[in-house]
């Protein structure tokens, strides 16, 4: 009976993760690294989240939500590419991939210089 009671109580402090994701997900946060793949764009936070947005359909630019992480932000990738892995750079002009903070301007992303 104290086994029974016992796993009980693990299972309920196991269940225990913390507050769901948020569309905020902190007032400092920024991505400080975006990388776009061909069905998927992986941004590190300058928090140390991880976030990834998944691409749903096969044709033409795409937009996605964030996800795996509290910044539940909207991404569009304007310019899908064909390269497994491409690693993107703050762009001011003519971005690859945006992703808006809540309340904030849309971040732009482009191919680092020599890409």
């Amino acid at each position: 009976m104290r086994w029974i009671v016992l796993l009980a109580c693990l299972a309920t402090a196991g269940c225990a993760t913390g507050p769901a994701p948020s569309a905020s997900g902190g007032a400092g946060v920024r991505p400080v690294a975006v990388t776009l793949f061909r069905d998927t764009v992986t941004a590190r936070m300058s928090d140390g989240g991880l976030c990834t947005g998944v691409r749903e359909g096969r044709a033409g630019p795409w937009s996605t939500t964030l996800a795996g992480c509290p910044q539940t932000w909207p991404v569009a990738v304007l310019r899908p590419t064909g390269r497994p892995r491409l690693p993107l750079a703050p762009a001011a002009e003519a971005p690859w991939v945006t992703i808006t903070p809540p309340d904030r301007p849309a971040l732009g992303f482009g191919p680092r210089v020599g890409s």
